[in-house]
């Protein structure tokens, strides 16, 4: 069903490239070969999922993370966003690519957390 509210894009993953490529390349490299994660993978941790806000953020985290113009209405419209991406192309760029890497970053720490909780939740019961 389609209640109006826009659909979050799918968390991504990369997979890792040469030992040796520096890292403004795997981040171009991240933003050319998205692939989806499997099932959104952080929005389905435990963490996530006990914490309605928590996962609400992440969800719109992932819907808004890239910087994009919104479409031109008319001819000076388009224009004046030529001009605009013409001249601020490498910054947004640059920008993009570090809210990229934050919600990667993100991710990645909100599965941790729920892996520690997991294992310790392992062991209090193998003390228990």
């Amino acid at each position: 069903m389609n209640d109006g509210k826009p659909h979050p894009e799918p968390i991504f993953l990369v997979p890792p490239g040469p030992d040796d490529e520096p890292l403004a390349a795997q981040i171009a490299r991240a933003l050319n070969e998205r692939r989806p994660a499997p099932d959104s993978l952080p929005l389905l941790t435990d963490v996530a999922q006990g914490d309605p806000y928590l996962a609400e953020q992440l969800a719109a985290l992932h819907a808004m993370w890239e910087i994009q113009p919104q479409p031109p209405r008319g001819v000076l419209d388009r224009l004046r966003r030529r001009i605009a991406w013409w001249l601020l192309e490498p910054e947004l760029r640059q920008i993009n690519a570090v809210h990229a890497t934050l919600t990667r970053l993100i991710d990645s720490l909100i599965v941790l957390a729920d892996r520690e909780r997991a294992a310790r939740r392992r062991i209090e019961e193998h003390i228990y």
